[in-house]
């Protein structure tokens, strides 16, 4: 099993109903990525780093599952037409899970 973990912030000029868009449509992808498993995306509501302001977390059950995700014309075209624009900062993580 393969964990893939998303952790951003938007940038200070990113108008609130740009940032609410971009995360609503995020949210809807798991209905377009069956393979997308445990979806949850957040705030972050940490008293102890607020380095970043969102969390996003998602299971698949392979690395191959997972590369088809990130290769998908959905995800690269929402993430350079939605994501990139209202980004500051961003870190990714991917690690192999046990069940």
């Amino acid at each position: 099993m393969i964990r893939h973990i998303l952790l951003f912030s938007f940038r200070d000029d990113a108008v609130p109903d740009a940032r609410q868009a971009m995360l609503d449509e995020f949210a809807a992808f798991p209905a377009h990525f069956p393979q997308m498993r445990d979806w949850q995306m957040g705030a972050n509501a940490s008293e102890r780093d607020q380095t970043f302001s969102h969390a996003m977390t998602v299971r698949f059950d392979s690395a191959a599952e997972l590369d088809r995700y990130l290769h998908s014309e959905k995800h690269e075209l929402f993430v350079e037409r939605r994501f990139k624009p209202l980004i500051a900062r961003r870190a990714i993580a991917t690690f192999e899970a046990g069940d």
